[in-house]
């Protein structure tokens, strides 16, 4: 950004009539104020990147027209974004598409596949679109499932709310406190919750199903202590696999597997505030899933073990409305506009139906086409909603001005003195990282620990399954199957480490044991991982306390990334590696 202000390579008109706030970011980036110009020679101590390499990159960039990639959806899961401070990489990512004409031809942000020719106004249910239960908090079944399927509603009468990230301190020492993301408004999110709620109990009891909070929470080590704690008198565990939360309960229920139960669905659509999600995949499939066997030994499907524990306290009928989870397949079939394109009968049969492409002329417009061009919005998108923009309603963003602002008139109002989150973007460098000279020195290699190729938070790893079979995914060593860690051939050669040896990986937060993947690929002093191992197996081993099932999470900060907010910070993590000497054999 730096380069296009002074070689005049930004697109001042839009700038001009389409932000606001620039003349002060523009003096930031010259130096204005602080006296240091954010120049390409200056960032080469941090990013070890060439400022020739940066400066070129910069005149590329703006003598195209250029659409940047930044993650699915627009939103970069994974990545920088997952880092302390991340949020000001995402303004900046949003600041240099504005300074480039967000929404002309050819400049836009968000997925490489994003605009490929799927009807976006085909009506199927996503997940989060509710259903069943009836509930209308924190989905989008107000909007969107229930004008098509009427159904009983239901209200949940506790407001009462634990922060996920902090789900273990609100046991362990009685309180926490968090910050709502609510895609409705922006200035939900400045105003915090507290656990416990004047009136409220404590948590007495635990009841989790799908899935295991283990991996997919920072600390991971922290979730034994709470599952432990006096204050949990009973904890019921609603799963397929014994993982994660299964083994410190007092009671399994048994679920069954996919194979076993009848569902109906559509690939990658998330439906709630995750609108149109399956442009993750370049097409739209819905997909009938049939019943291949009936469930196994005691297994039941989490319908029938909701539905039977509800009928207990009488409220069976007013949860099934007197449906079989077939019978709800077909609910939501009619209620979509599959049933249009296809019968019930041949759906069955067939098994899937492929979402047509609609005509040319009927596609829909080009995303914020309709904002760079100053007239109403027509892409067909609920939301957001305009929040604070109270001009032409359809025309302004969901900001207060309506504009893109370089100087955020929410934070402004909201949060202005936050250091870790200036109302004026800047870099901050991370708590956690090669800066941190309280900790680099015993912990020297920074960990980076993405979403995997091979499976998706717990979801297809471990339990046996033929990804553990992936040399990429896991590596087999005397008999168990190890969590890889990619470590660069320097790096492993100092450390005395080949290819596949068992490794340590360590801070003070905990310990895991990896197979090492050596990589000429890797930057000496990273290395890299991925998240959300299913397994986590924490073992005893000369009195040192080790996780052998590639819980990696055990070793990340619980910190939010930024002040005021409730969020992760996975890829803000020092470790140090070394050669493991036992095999799981010798240490059990």
């Amino acid at each position: 950004m730096y380069v296009w202000v002074v070689e005049n390579l930004y697109d001042a008109d839009y700038v001009a009539k389409r932000t606001s706030g620039f003349d002060e970011w523009r003096d930031y980036l010259l130096g204005a104020h602080d006296g240091i110009p954010k120049s390409p020679e200056w960032q080469v101590s941090e990013t070890a990147v060439p400022a020739r390499e940066v400066r070129a990159l910069a005149r590329l960039w703006g003598r195209k027209k250029t659409y940047l990639a930044v993650g699915a959806a627009g939103s970069g899961f994974g990545g920088a974004g997952r880092g302390a401070c991340g949020a000001q990489w995402a303004r900046c990512m949003v600041m240099m598409m504005a300074m480039q004409g967000l929404g002309k031809p050819g400049v836009n942000l968000g997925n490489l596949q994003m605009g490929t020719p799927v009807d976006m106004e085909f009506y199927f249910p996503g997940y989060a679109d509710g259903g069943i239960s009836g509930e209308l908090q924190w989905n989008g079944n107000a909007v969107n499932n229930y004008q098509r399927m009427p159904h009983v509603l239901t209200v949940n009468p506790v407001r009462q709310l634990v922060p996920r990230q902090q789900f273990p301190e609100a046991i362990i020492t009685g309180e926490a406190t968090g910050y709502l993301w609510d895609g409705i408004a922006t200035e939900i999110q400045f105003t915090p919750f507290h656990y416990p709620m004047p009136g409220y109990p404590r948590m007495h009891m635990i009841y989790k199903y799908g899935g295991s909070f283990f991996s997919t929470v920072t600390e991971s080590n922290r979730m034994v202590d709470a599952y432990r704690h006096e204050s949990i008198e009973c904890v019921v565990n609603q799963s397929i696999w014994m993982e994660g939360e299964a083994q410190f309960a007092d009671v399994i229920l048994p679920a069954c597997t996919a194979f076993e139960r009848h569902d109906i669905g559509e690939w990658a659509s998330g439906g709630g505030y995750l609108q149109h999600g399956f442009n993750g995949v370049n097409h739209r499939v819905v997909v009938m899933q049939h019943k291949c066997i009936e469930p196994l030994g005691e297994s039941k499907s989490d319908y029938r073990i909701f539905t039977e524990i509800l009928s207990r306290l009488g409220l069976g009928a007013i949860f099934t409305e007197g449906c079989s989870e077939l019978d709800w397949c077909k609910r939501v079939f009619d209620s979509s506009d599959v049933s249009k394109g296809i019968s019930w009968k041949e759906f069955l049969k067939k098994g899937y139906f492929v979402v047509p492409a609609e005509k040319e002329s009927l596609r829909a417009p080009v995303n914020f086409r309709w904002f760079a061009e100053d007239r109403m919005k027509d892409i067909p998108e609920a939301q957001p909603l305009p929040s604070q923009w109270s001009a032409e309603f359809g025309k302004g963003l969901q900001t207060p001005s309506g504009l893109i602002e370089f100087v955020p008139e929410t934070l402004k109002r909201h949060d202005p003195n936050n250091p870790e989150r200036p109302v004026l973007n800047r870099y901050i460098p991370s708590w956690e990282g090669l800066h941190t000279e309280s900790l680099v020195h015993r912990f020297p290699l920074q960990m980076v620990a993405t979403h995997s190729r091979y499976s998706f938070h717990t979801n297809v790893d471990g339990k046996g399954g033929y990804t553990n079979d992936i040399t990429d995914h896991r590596a087999l060593v005397d008999g168990h199957y190890y969590w890889l860690v990619r470590i660069s051939d320097l790096d492993a050669r100092s450390r005395g480490i080949a290819d596949r040896d068992l490794v340590r990986v360590f801070n003070d937060r905990g310990s895991v044991i990896c197979a090492a993947d050596v990589s000429s690929m890797m930057a000496p002093g990273v290395v890299k991982s991925f998240e959300s191992s299913a397994e986590y197996q924490s073992i005893e081993v000369d009195g040192q306390r080790v996780e052998i099932g590639g819980c990696m999470n055990t070793l990340t900060s619980s910190r939010s990334q930024i002040k005021g907010t409730s969020s992760m910070s996975p890829n803000s993590c020092l470790v140090q590696v070394e050669r493991w000497p036992l095999s799981l054999a010798r240490a059990r």
